[in-house]
């Protein structure tokens, strides 16, 4: 009989359907089975879960619902002794065909005599799912753990190992990391490390924070090595178990001192270590999860992107190649290298996937671990490389210079157009061919020669190569070879570059002229000669030998220069030339120095004498008239001498003492010789100090004119007087001018010099004369370095006006050497400014070089006779006729005469009785500063115990 309840009974009882009752809120399926293998009772959860109705299933046994048990095995549960439970992991079959993994739970029971199993059925599906789920994460971080090249471990709180990677078990040497566990460091690891292990991971657990440390370890070679290790306490429910961390190889490291980036925690550390994207993605495309330390280089953001298939996060284009990935993956376990675009908030980037399958269990469907590596910035530099490729080859194919490249075997590899051009081949006619058969026996071997020399030592060479080109032209090419070395550190190619120097060589010859001799006279230049200096001071040192220094120039070159212009001063100097070496031994040294400056070297010199004779022949060389355009010359030398070893054992210094020496003879009047002596050394010093001082004297007010008056010798009366320069020197008081004069000629001073004075003198005539009845000139010292230099005309204009000085106040003293001018430029100055109503003087008559014809055809107005021939004249009959001459020729010639250095009364009665108009000396007064001169109180200066006689007011 069947209840309501589904159990079948002989007769009612309340126990049974109460119990059926109870049994139907269940929700668990609940099976009682009879003794003879079929149910009794089935729940409404069993029959709900199996699909089938209640009836079917009580004419049912386990056999019916479940594949994995027998009639058999069913009876033989039932003979099981009473309560006994029993737990069986299987399988049931439902109505539809399904299987249904369950867990069955039951007992045995005897109940007036009869056998019964009860059985509470559970369904394990979801269960197994969170297990399968479970495993494949586990799976997914061991792969991930044993990938990373660090060791990874987990500890209790007594140090023995949880767990620990691939990486750790290689180190500790076990063959898998299943034999790591329950032991610890001293089992695999030296106590002295094991014990300092051991001692940071309770240092961790008392500290209850991460712990940084660098530690030794010995490696499975037993090596000794340094790694960096990070420990964190392993919490559970609030409480330290353990502690977990991980450790990698700093052994390069610590070798190069340099840092790495610490304080990483244990999971999410390791991970931000990676520089690149790490994405987690089933097999749909989906994002599971997503690590990166540069968010900016995603898509979206991480949030946004979980969950999102890569069809929802990337363009169509980059979905293709995912895929493509993806299946290699699958089929291979792993993918490389395919490239995708993808738009961040950056812009665009470009990423390398890597992508490796994780392995799972059952039918479990893949999932995919996938790098992507930003590689934005290396294909810009590929893409810069292809365009530099592009351009280098743009370059060496239109590059004038010949290139090639040969092999490790000299065979030609490349040849740019230039080089097939000159050698008449075409592209493919060069390649492979060996030097001799691109460029003959000779040259070609030569060039193999050095091909193999640059192989071997993996230098570069630099050499010059003749050959001849297809046209039958000679080629001089400057060649370069350097070698192009391979990743095995061995020379996998030489490249040649070859520039034509043809037409450089041809000038090389005539540049090494231009270097050491002068293109003037075709004698060595001061390189050549200094060169020359060192190696005679070597030979003579050698053979102890004297040998001699001389130094030539020519007196007054300039002025030949400067009045016959410079090709007459070119031709000159060819012949000066050709007659010192005329002069000279086959085997000494002539040489131009520069200008009108000539060196000569005598080695071999026995005795002083012989450079005696020498100098003696130069100045001698000089004797001639030189023909200068049609116009006879005469020019003379000034010569000087230094000697090896007397005054010197180094070429600079001889060459200076002779120069010292050479100026020496120029201050003794010129055309001769000097040998060297220390006193020149000193007094050269000395005259550049003095330069340098008289630069600055000017600016620092050092400088004053002084006055000396000139009288009528007639009356006494003052008519004028000269401007004399003065310097008083801070240190050497007062300077005389025959001292600093001719400093400021050779420097260029004396222009600058010469416009101060003007101008000062001229603001003296302008006050000296404006209360005088008759006008008061000033005189003034015109240099002949001022009338060469062009603008001194405009230049005395603007003074005068810039003073308001009267031309008829102001009068220019010149020398006799100005007469000398030849081309006509010292008349039209002199002519200008006599024209402006200036008068010119010449001072120091009688003591220069002037003929007296130059006295008609100069604008002469006044003669200052030189105070040598006054002071001698009262005494000397000879000077005395010379001062007669004098007065008589200006007389005839209607100019003025001046005497100049009168001191006694003697001589000033002796100018007047001979005529002469004026006089100026120290009988009537010295040079004065300004202010004395303006305060003479008389017109007239009268020396005491003279009497002229003075005009009425």
């Amino acid at each position: 009989m069947q209840n309501s309840t589904g159990m079948l009974v002989d007769a009612p009882s309340l126990a049974w359907v109460l119990l059926g009752k109870g049994l139907d809120l269940y929700q668990d399926g609940v099976f009682i089975l009879g003794e003879d293998g079929r149910f009794v009772y089935v729940n409404d959860a069993a029959t709900r879960a199996l699909g089938y109705r209640r009836e079917a299933l009580l004419a049912m046994g386990p056999p019916d619902i479940d594949p994995n048990i027998s009639r058999e095995q069913c009876l033989d549960i039932l003979q099981n002794p009473h309560g006994q439970a029993f737990v069986i992991e299987t399988v049931h079959q439902a109505q539809s065909g399904d299987l249904i993994p369950v867990q069955v739970h039951g007992v045995t029971l005897q109940l007036d005599g009869r056998l019964f199993a009860v059985s509470i059925v559970r369904d394990m599906t979801e269960s197994k799912r969170i297990q399968a789920a479970l495993l494949q994460r586990q799976q997914y971080w061991r792969t991930l753990l044993d990938e990373f090249p660090f060791f990874v471990w987990l500890k209790d709180e007594q140090s023995r190992l949880l767990a620990a990677n691939t990486a750790y078990a290689r180190v500790a040497r076990v063959a898998s990391t299943a034999e790591l566990e329950g032991r610890t460091e001293f089992d695999f690891f030296p106590p002295d490390l094991a014990e300092i292990y051991v001692a940071d991971d309770k240092a961790v657990m008392a500290a209850g924070v991460a712990h940084y440390v660098e530690e030794l370890y010995v490696d499975e070679h037993d090596q000794r090595r340094w790694m960096e290790v990070w420990k964190s306490p392993l919490h559970e429910h609030g409480k330290v178990v353990g502690t977990v961390g991980y450790s990698r190889d700093i052994t390069d490291r610590k070798h190069t001192e340099s840092e790495l980036q610490k304080a990483l925690a244990f999971a999410q550390g390791v991970i931000d270590a990676f520089p690149d994207l790490l994405f987690e993605t089933d097999r749909d495309g989906r994002y599971l999860n997503v690590w990166t330390r540069s968010p900016e280089l995603l898509a979206l953001s991480r949030e946004a992107m979980l969950g999102r298939t890569l069809q929802e996060v990337l363009s169509p284009e980059s979905v293709a190649i995912a895929e493509i990935a993806y299946i290699e993956a699958e089929q291979t376990g792993i993918s490389l290298g395919h490239v995708i675009a993808v738009m961040t908030p950056m812009g665009m980037h470009w990423f390398e996937l890597s992508v490796s399958q994780m392995r799972t269990t059952g039918d479990a469907r893949p999932h995919f671990i996938t790098v992507s590596r930003d590689v934005t910035q290396r294909l810009a530099l590929q893409q810069e490389l292809t365009n530099r490729e592009h351009e280098y080859r743009t370059l060496v194919e239109n590059s004038p210079d010949v290139i090639a490249r040969f092999d490790v075997q000299f065979s030609c590899r490349y040849a740019n157009p230039v080089l097939l051009r000159a050698l008449g081949r075409s592209s493919r006619g060069a390649l492979g061919c060996s030097p001799e058969a691109l460029w003959g026996v000779e040259t070609g071997a030569a060039l193999a020669q050095r091909l193999a020399y640059v192989i071997d030592s993996k230098e570069s060479v630099e050499f010059e190569q003749h050959w001849i080109d297809a046209l039958g032209r000679d080629i001089c090419s400057l060649v370069s070879l350097t070698p192009e070395v391979g990743n095995d550190a061995h020379v996998s190619s030489i490249l040649m570059v070859g520039r034509d120097i043809s037409e450089l060589k041809a000038y090389q010859d005539k540049i090494h002229q231009m270097a050491f001799y002068d293109p003037l006279t075709g004698m060595p230049n001061r390189v050549l000669f200094n060169d020359r200096l060192a190696q005679m001071l070597k030979d003579a040192a050698y053979h102890h030998y004297q040998a001699g220094v001389m130094v030539v120039d020519l007196d007054r070159f300039k002025q030949i220069n400067d009045t016959m212009g410079h090709a007459a001063g070119d031709a000159l100097l060819k012949e000066v030339a050709v007659r010192l070496r005329a002069s000279v031994r086959s085997y000494d040294t002539v040489a131009r120095l520069g200008g009108d400056e000539f060196g000569i070297l005598l080695p071999q010199i026995r005795a002083g004498g012989d450079l005696t004779r020498v100098a003696g022949k130069v100045l001698a060389a000089f004797n001639p008239s030189f023909w200068l355009e049609g116009r006879e010359i005469f020019v003379s030398c000034s010569v000087g001498i230094a000697v090896y070893p007397t005054d010197s054992e180094v070429a600079e210094e001889l060459l200076k003492y002779a120069d010292s020496a050479m100026y020496s003879a120029k201050r003794s009047g010129r055309n001769d010789f000097r040998f060297y002596s220390k006193d020149l050394t000193v007094h050269a010093q000395e005259r550049l100090t003095l330069e340098s001082d008289l630069r600055r004297a000017l600016e620092r007010g050092e400088l004053a004119l002084y006055y000396q008056p000139k009288v009528l010798l007639e009356s006494g009366a003052m008519v004028g007087c000269e401007a004399l320069l003065r310097w008083k020197h801070p240190r050497l008081g007062m300077v005389p001018p025959d001292q600093f004069i001719p400093v400021a000629e050779d420097s260029g001073l004396i222009n600058a010099l010469g416009a101060w004075v003007l101008r000062e003198s001229c603001l003296t005539a302008v006050i000296w004369n404006a209360a005088a009845a008759l006008p008061r000139k000033v005189a003034v010292n015109l240099s002949v370095r001022q009338i060469q230099v062009p603008g001194l005309i405009a230049q005395v204009a603007g003074i005068l006006s810039e003073t308001g000085c009267q031309p008829q106040w102001l009068e220019f003293e010149i020398t006799e050497s100005l007469l000398l001018d030849e081309d006509g430029l010292v008349v039209s100055a002199l002519q200008a400014l006599r024209d402006m109503g200036i008068t010119i003087a010449i001072d120091d008559f009688g003591t220069g070089y002037s003929a007296l014809s130059y006295l008609a055809r100069f604008p002469i107005d006044t003669l200052k006779i030189d105070k040598s021939f006054i002071h001698s004249a009262t005494t000397d009959h000879f000077r005395a006729e010379l001062v007669r001459a004098i007065l008589s020729i200006a007389r005839c010639l209607n100019q003025v005469v001046v005497a100049e250095g009168v001191e006694t009364r003697e001589q000033a009665d002796f100018l007047a009785a001979e005529g002469c108009q004026l006089a100026q000396g120290y009988l009537f007064s010295p040079a004065v500063p300004r202010e004395q001169l303006l305060a003479f109180s008389v017109t007239y200066l009268v020396p005491e115990g003279m009497g002229f006689k003075q005009p009425s007011e």
